[in-house]
């Protein structure tokens, strides 16, 4: 495809919001220091009950609101209503947590125009208590199911600096009428594991690439997330069952059981083994529209799983190992699952 020629003006900014009066001050700050100001600003709000877009409105006065009624606590749903409600054919989706660099969008934009069939940009952020440190970079799928532990921690010299196909995060610069061909983000996904990465994943398959930026840096506020193990379990196997080809599905199997033996166990020590079970429930009840909407994403395949799939070590919160039998465990578990990739890479 030939070069493409956005700027600025083809973008809207678009801030997620849920009771993010705390947060919200900076960002938008931000945006109104960035070099390439965006066309229009606009605040998708999630039935915020902290006067979030009440401060908008005072502060903000330009910035156009759409606000749900009440909270929908479905993340993909106030994504795609941002996409929706947008008047141009970029979107700058941003939770609410995030403070801009100046030159973020510019820096996503020259992407956007110059990378080969580009369809998303998705930024690189940094922690806020030390930006020169990485808080979150691109990702390839581990072939389990699973986000490789990739750059997480290092500085900005020890990592690379060319953009690269990815499945991203919550800051993404979007071709809505592009990405519009997938149906945009599947609003069946809860909040956690894979949510987002869905949408670049069945991007990439048919070619309508997503790429990882790292020029264009987001600093990300640090908070407490909640450990959302039901939502990663049954997102991961909608994920798996509906991106996989049935060749890719055959050769990991075996790593697929070994991979859920382990999780039942990790979670038994954390007591949480019925948000497991409640996953899997949830997941059996749907299967048929979950493979309804693999045939859909089959059906436009260009790239084969082998281009898109990778091994590493999987990525897990440093406070999720409270006892040396985890860190053994988790040590054991990669080598096992490394190993076994280099079996079955060329295969798939």
């Amino acid at each position: 495809m030939s070069e493409q020629n956005f700027t600025a003006k083809d973008v809207t900014v678009a801030v997620l919001n849920y009771n993010g009066v705390d947060k919200i001050p900076d960002l938008f700050a931000s945006i109104e220091r960035l070099t390439t100001p965006p066309a229009e600003v606009i605040m998708v709000d999630d039935g915020s009950t902290d006067f979030s877009t009440q401060w908008v409105q005072e502060h903000h006065p330009h910035v156009r609101i759409i606000a749900f009624p009440r909270n929908t606590g479905m993340l993909n749903v106030v994504r795609n209503a941002s996409l929706k409600e947008a008047k141009t054919d970029l979107v700058f989706i941003l939770d609410n947590d995030v403070v801009l660099l100046k030159d973020c969008l510019e820096k996503a934009l020259v992407a956007m125009n110059t990378m080969p069939d580009a369809t998303v940009c998705i930024t690189r952020a940094v922690h806020e208590e030390d930006p020169d440190r990485i808080y979150q970079d691109g990702q390839l799928l581990h072939y389990v199911g699973a986000s490789p532990n990739i750059n997480r921690d290092k500085t900005i010299a020890e990592a690379d600096t060319e953009p690269r196909l990815s499945i991203g995060w919550g800051v993404q610069l979007i071709n809505r009428k592009r990405s519009a061909i997938v149906g945009w983000f599947n609003e069946e996904y809860f909040l956690g594991w894979g949510d987002d990465g869905e949408f670049n994943h069945k991007l990439n398959i048919a070619g309508l690439n997503c790429y990882h930026v790292p020029a264009s840096v987001v600093i990300h506020k640090r908070h407490t997330s909640s450990k959302r193990y039901f939502s990663a379990v049954t997102n991961r196997w909608r994920f798996i069952l509906e991106m996989y080809h049935i060749k890719t599905l055959f050769l990991v199997s075996p790593a697929l059981l070994l991979y859920e033996l382990l999780l039942m166990g990790f979670l038994v020590m954390k007591g949480s083994l019925g948000d497991y079970f409640r996953g899997m429930v949830h997941f059996a009840k749907n299967i048929r529209r979950i493979l309804a909407e693999r045939k859909k994403i089959q059906a436009r395949r260009m790239i084969p799983d082998r281009q898109l799939i990778g091994s590493g070590d999987i990525f897990v919160y440093t406070d999720e190992f409270s006892s040396p039998v985890l860190t053994v465990g988790y040590k054991m578990m990669n080598f096992l699952f490394n190993s076994y990739w280099q079996i079955i890479r060329k295969l798939i």
